[in-house]
C-alpha cells in the first residue's frame, strides 16, 4: 500500500511539473551563406535530451499506474472472491442451521428450550454474517465471529445430543412398561379364554336342554288329538257345571237371607265368564305414564312410555300395575338411569292422584304405582283385589297388555319355582282372542281376583302382596346415577333367580 501511494504522489507531482514549465519556440538561425555547414546546437540536443527522458519518465509513469492499476484490480477481484466465500460460507453455515433445526424439530416438544436456544444463537450467526457482508475489509474479525457461531453450533448440537440420548433412554422404559402391559394384556385374554370355553360347555349343556325340549315339544305334538277330546268333555261338563251353576245360583238368591256362609262359598266355587272378567277389566282399566329426562347428545329430553293396565289392592295398599318393559326402564349391568323418574295416572274421569313408582318385593319386573283408596273411588275405579285362593281352578283368564286380547289358559304349578305358575304357551282352552301368553300380560282368576303379572312368555308371577321391595322406590328427585344403580341392583336379583323365570 506505501508503494502505490508513492506512485501516485509521484505521478501527481510529475504532471505538476509538466502543466507549469512553460514551453518558448527557439527559432532556428539561419545558415550563413558563406559559412560552412554546422552541426546541432548544443541548447536543440540539451532540450532534445530533456523531452526523451520526460517521455520516458512519462512511459514508466504510465507503466507504473498500469501496474498500480493492475494490483488494484487484484485486490478487489481478491475482495471479491472473499466475498463470494465469505457468502458461500454464511449459506453453508444458514444451511447447517437448517439442519440443526430440522433435527431438533424431529426429538419433539420436549427439545422446544434447546431448539428456542439454537435458534437464537443462529440468528446471532446470521446477523454476523449481514455484518461481514457490509464490511469487507474486516474478514479477519467476521471469520473469527463465524468461528465462535460454529463452536456455539457445535455445544447446541452437544445439548441436542445430550438431551436425545436422554430421550432415548425414556423411550427404552416406556417401551418396557409396554412390554409390560402386553404381558398383563396377554395374561386377560387367557383369562377371556378360559371364560370362552365355560361358555362354550354352558352352551353345550344348553343345546343339550333345547334337544330335551324339542323331545318334549314333540310330544306334546303327538298327545294334541288326546287333549282337544278331553277339552272338549271337560267343555260340556262345564256347560253343565255352568247350567247347574246358573240354577244354583237362583236358588242361593232365595236362600242368600239364611245363609250368608253358603252364598260365599258357591261363589268361590263358581267360575266366572271370561266375558264378564274382560269387561270388568275393560271397566276397570286406566293409563299410566312413566317417564324422565334421558341423556341426549345435544342435552337432556324427555323420554316416557304409557301402558293400559288396571288398579290392583291387596286390602292395605292400592297400586296401578305395569311390567317394566312398558316403562322406559331396562333392567340391566350396567344400568341407564333417567333424570326426576315420574309417574302419572289418568282414567276416563280425569287424572289420579299417585306417588312415586316401585319395583314390588314379589318380582322386581312388576312395578306398582300407588294411589289411594279415596283417591281411586273420587275417580269413579274399582282396584281388582289379589286371588285368596289362587289354585281353586287349574286355569285363568289371560289379557294382553292394553287389553286387545284375551283367552282362557291352564296353568300349572312347579316345586322349582315358588311365588310362580307355568302357563301353557302352545294349548289354549276355550280361545277367545288368537295369541299366546307373552310379557306384561295381566292374569285374573276364574274368581274375578287379580292371579298376578307374566314376567316372560312362559311363567307368571303370583301376587301374593303389593310391598314394595327394599329401596325400591323412584323418587323423582333421584338422578340417572341412582336410578342406574337400582337398575343393576334389580338385575341381579332377577339373574340369581331359575334360568326359566328369567
Amino acid at each position: 500500500m506505501n508503494r502505490t501511494l508513492l506512485l501516485i504522489l509521484c505521478d501527481f507531482l510529475l504532471l505538476n511539473l509538466l502543466a507549469l514549465t512553460r514551453w518558448e519556440k527557439i527559432e532556428p538561425a539561419l545558415p550563413k551563406p558563406d559559412a560552412a555547414v554546422q552541426g546541432p546546437s548544443p541548447s536543440k540536443a540539451a532540450e532534445d535530451d530533456l523531452m526523451a527522458s520526460m517521455r520516458a519518465a512519462l512511459e514508466e509513469e504510465r507503466s507504473a499506474r498500469g501496474r498500480v492499476e493492475d494490483s488494484l484490480r487484484g485486490e478487489v477481484a481478491a475482495r471479491d472472491a472473499a466475498m463470494k466465500a465469505l457468502e458461500a460460507k454464511g449459506r453453508e453455515l444458514e444451511g447447517g442451521l437448517q439442519r440443526t433445526r430440522d433435527a431438533a424439530t424431529e426429538l419433539g416438544q420436549r427439545l422446544t428450550n434447546t431448539v428456542a436456544q439454537a435458534a437464537r444463537e443462529a440468528a446471532e450467526a446470521r446477523r454476523q454474517v449481514e455484518e461481514a457482508r457490509g464490511r469487507a475489509d474486516a474478514q479477519a474479525a467476521m471469520a473469527a465471529s463465524a468461528e465462535r457461531a460454529r463452536a456455539a453450533l457445535a455445544e447446541t448440537s452437544k445439548a441436542a445430543d445430550a438431551e436425545r440420548l436422554r430421550l432415548l433412554d425414556a423411550l427404552a422404559a416406556q417401551r418396557e412398561q409396554a412390554r409390560e402391559q402386553a404381558r398383563k394384556q396377554q395374561e386377560a385374554l387367557a383369562a377371556m379364554e378360559r371364560e370362552r370355553k365355560a361358555a362354550e360347555a354352558r352352551a353345550t349343556e344348553l343345546a343339550a336342554a333345547v334337544k330335551v325340549a324339542d323331545a318334549e315339544r314333540s310330544l306334546l305334538r303327538e298327545n294334541v288329538t288326546d287333549l282337544r277330546q278331553r277339552v272338549q268333555q271337560v267343555q260340556a261338563e262345564k256347560e253343565k257345571i255352568q247350567a247347574q251353576t246358573a240354577t244354583l245360583a237362583s236358588n242361593v238368591n232365595q236362600l242368600a237371607a239364611k245363609s250368608e256362609e253358603l252364598k260365599q262359598e258357591i261363589r268361590d266355587n263358581t267360575p266366572v265368564s271370561a266375558n264378564l272378567l274382560f269387561q270388568d277389566f275393560l271397566a276397570r282399566r286406566v293409563k299410566v305414564i312413566l317417564g324422565g329426562i334421558a341423556p341426549g347428545l345435544l342435552g337432556g329430553s324427555v323420554k316416557e312410555r304409557e301402558a293400559d293396565t288396571i288398579l290392583a289392592t291387596d286390602g292395605t295398599r292400592t297400586v296401578a300395575l305395569v311390567h317394566v318393559t312398558d316403562t322406559p326402564l331396562v333392567l340391566s349391568i350396567p344400568g341407564f338411569g333417567i333424570d326426576r323418574p315420574r309417574a302419572t295416572i289418568t282414567a276416563k274421569s280425569g287424572g289420579i292422584a299417585s306417588g312415586p313408582a316401585a319395583f314390588l318385593k314379589a318380582d322386581p319386573r312388576c312395578l306398582g304405582v300407588p294411589v289411594t283408596a279415596a283417591a281411586a273411588q273420587q275417580a269413579g275405579i274399582r282396584a281388582l283385589p289379589l286371588a285368596r285362593n289362587p289354585f281353586r281352578f287349574p286355569d285363568a283368564i289371560l289379557v294382553s297388555r292394553g287389553g286387545k286380547y284375551y283367552g282362557d289358559v291352564e296353568f300349572k304349578l312347579d316345586p322349582q319355582t315358588p311365588g310362580y305358575v307355568r302357563m301353557k304357551t302352545r294349548i289354549l282352552s276355550r280361545v277367545f282372542g288368537e295369541f299366546s301368553p307373552s310379557t306384561g300380560d295381566v292374569v285374573i282368576s276364574r274368581q274375578g281376583e287379580l292371579l298376578g303379572l307374566m314376567v316372560n312368555g312362559e311363567y307368571c308371577a303370583v301376587l301374593a302382596d303389593l310391598q314394595p321391595a327394599p329401596d325400591g322406590d323412584l323418587s323423582p328427585e333421584m338422578d340417572r346415577n341412582a336410578v342406574g344403580r337400582k337398575l343393576e341392583t334389580f338385575r341381579a336379583v332377577v339373574d340369581r333367580l331359575p334360568f326359566a323365570l328369567r
